[in-house]
């Protein structure tokens, strides 16, 4: 195995865990967008080379030296952990970003009626709650 691959795991993997340090951190998300970016682009370059490997050389993981493979598997089982930590990061972020966006939209209805009162075709009367306006300034 080319050392390359070993090297990109790696270094996604530490990518992976500086987000994951960067999302538990106050205004960490600020910060977020160039690690994404880069963890792109790192996934990118991985799977072009797996690609190549597996074009080239169909039977490449079973040429390995033992310790190779047994080096990739480590770095394997590394990233595995890191990505698990990492999406339990990036789902409760998400959690919490739509309890709070649901809390403004709530307040912002309370506050201005957005009702609406009809009287159905029986006479009766109903309202239905509208959507509160609400935008969302991504550049803070």
């Amino acid at each position: 195995m080319p050392a390359d691959l070993l090297d990109l795991v790696q270094s996604l993997t530490q990518l992976i865990g500086e987000e994951t340090a960067l999302l538990g951190q106050p205004g960490g998300y600020r910060r977020i967008g160039a690690l994404a970016t880069a963890k792109a682009r790192v996934v990118a370059l991985i799977e072009t080379r797996l690609a190549q490997l597996a074009r080239e050389t169909p039977d490449w993981v079973e040429t390995l030296e033992p310790a190779v493979r047994a080096g990739l598997a480590d770095a394997s089982e590394t990233l595995m952990h890191a990505a698990r930590a990492n999406g339990a990061v990036l789902a409760r972020q998400i959690a919490l970003s739509d309890e709070l966006l649901a809390a403004i939209a709530q307040e912002a209805q309370r506050r201005t009626g957005a009702t609406a009162t009809a009287y159905g075709a029986g006479g009766l009367l109903w309202s239905t709650e509208q959507a509160a306006p609400i935008a969302i300034n991504t550049s803070l």
